[in-house]
């Protein structure tokens, strides 16, 4: 899988998203691309923090030089850029203006490949600027998901004043039973803002297999 030839590696998936996110936060629900190639630019650690981290803009002699060096499965050309600093790879895909707008981690074996790559490649010196520094999210993409599909039906189950499965969730997810629906709104919207236990997980799969089961 992933064969290596030159600066380019072959056979990779991506999922591109406005933030980055490790692999293994990644979801069925993401639209996963198939790249038939991906060139690979080597970078010194700083500037891949800096890559990472923020929104950044590359200057036109480098966005002239990787100009169509990626393509889809079909063929189709697109300004998706793999970059390593030989520890760790990343996908980046730019607009026109050299303005970062995506960016998408790797497969585990398919980061290795890279990184091993990027040791025969020469590191490239990028004339860029950082535009925007993103808001660090502490919690993952995952725990995210979790915390708005329960909200989600919350707000679903008092619009619909469907109170007894308002209550039935209260009940699974605080062991005791609590009669008053405007309490238990405000108890789970608090619960939602500390991290998610096990527990969390557990509404919110229940939650979903009350649906299965329609």
């Amino acid at each position: 899988k992933g064969g290596i030839k030159l600066n380019y590696y072959y056979d990779v998936l991506i999922n591109l998203q406005d933030k980055y996110r490790y692999f293994y936060e990644w979801d069925e629900t993401d639209y996963i691309i198939g790249l038939k190639k991906i060139f690979i630019v080597a970078i010194d650690s700083l500037s891949y923090e800096d890559f990472i981290k923020n929104i950044i803009k590359v200057d036109k002699v480098f966005l002239d030089k990787i100009y169509n060096k990626c393509k889809l499965k079909n063929g189709k050309a697109i300004p998706y850029i793999c970059f390593s600093d030989t520890k760790n790879a990343c996908i980046i895909e730019f607009n026109a203006e050299g303005k970062s707008i995506c960016k998408s981690s790797l497969l585990l074996e398919d980061e290795l490949n890279i990184c091993e790559l990027a040791y025969s490649v020469d590191k490239e010196s990028i004339g860029y600027e950082i535009i925007e520094k993103e808001t660090v999210i502490n919690m993952t993409y995952q725990e995210e998901k979790i915390k708005k599909y329960i909200l989600l039906e919350v707000n679903k189950c008092q619009e619909d004043k469907n109170y007894n499965k308002l209550k039935f969730i209260f009940l699974e997810w605080f062991n005791y039973l609590e009669d008053d629906p405007n309490n238990i709104i405000k108890l789970i919207k608090e619960k939602l803002k500390l991290p998610i236990t096990n527990k969390e997980l557990e509404i919110y799969k229940i939650i979903k297999l009350s649906y299965n089961n329609v």
